[in-house]
């Protein structure tokens, strides 16, 4: 887990980006871009390993049923299959939920959302995971996401798509490539994490993926639909250390 600093809430001061290109720049990127002028040609790579999906936001975004069942985890592993009763046009279900599918409790009933206990999850609904970086390259039949938290308010997915670049679905939200500036997003762990229209700011990078693609994945369903902060009453914790995470 990568613990960064914690910014911006609801009625602070406003958010300007970063350069996306090396972690050491302090630069401000360019209008509508993830560089700084320096970096304009960034020498810092996320190869691909060919079985990225490809970047096509109409698929979600021009049908409502689709749009509405998924959220930033189904579209991160590029999950589409749609509960019973709902069609293309409209399906008012619940969103899938890291760990529901491998018996973890529901969200409602820890207190937060944090890196370790997402992992866990993640690993527990899916087998083959593995632990990446941003400049290694998934195997065959692999492809990249990252996960970050909002702690003890939301977790949040992003994908590599085949064009290099990272996109997201916030909830039942459109998909898009864009981060919380308006920038198109090469390294999620560099782009702006905070979304003023839900308040949300996901402040904690908890680590790249590699996540199978060859693999019958089902997810299973459960829990609010919102996607804005709001004040959660205090609930048992809920802890996987790090290390559980590669016990056989």
């Amino acid at each position: 887990m990568i613990k960064e600093s914690r910014r911006r809430r609801k009625g602070t001061k406003k958010i300007k980006g970063r350069c996306q290109c090396m972690r050491t720049c302090t630069l401000r990127p360019l209008k509508n871009l993830p560089f700084c002028k320096k970096h304009t040609f960034c020498p810092r790579k996320a190869p691909l390993s060919g079985y990225e999906p490809e970047f096509n936001p109409d698929i979600y975004n021009n049908h409502e049923g689709l749009k509405d069942a998924q959220n930033c985890f189904a579209y991160a592993f590029d999950y589409r299959k749609l509960p019973k009763g709902c069609t293309a046009s409209k399906c008012p279900a619940s969103f899938p939920q890291p760990g529901s599918a491998s018996g973890y409790p529901s969200w409602g009933e820890i207190n937060g959302k944090r890196c370790p206990d997402l992992l866990a999850r993640l690993f527990g609904d899916v087998k083959g995971i593995k632990m990446s970086s941003f400049e290694e390259r998934c195997p065959k039949h692999y492809s990249k996401i990252a996960a970050v938290i909002d702690e003890d308010e939301d977790y949040h997915f992003y994908r590599q798509d085949k064009n290099g670049y990272w996109s997201h679905k916030p909830g039942s939200t459109n998909v898009t490539r864009l981060d919380g500036t308006g920038r198109p997003i090469y390294d999620p762990r560099l782009a702006s994490r905070y979304y003023s229209e839900s308040g949300l700011n996901y402040d904690e990078f908890c680590s790249y993926l590699c996540v199978p693609k060859n693999t019958n994945i089902h997810f299973k369903r459960g829990g609010k639909r919102s996607i804005k902060r709001n004040k959660t009453k205090k609930r048992k914790k809920s802890y996987v250390p790090i290390s559980n995470l590669f016990k056989p």
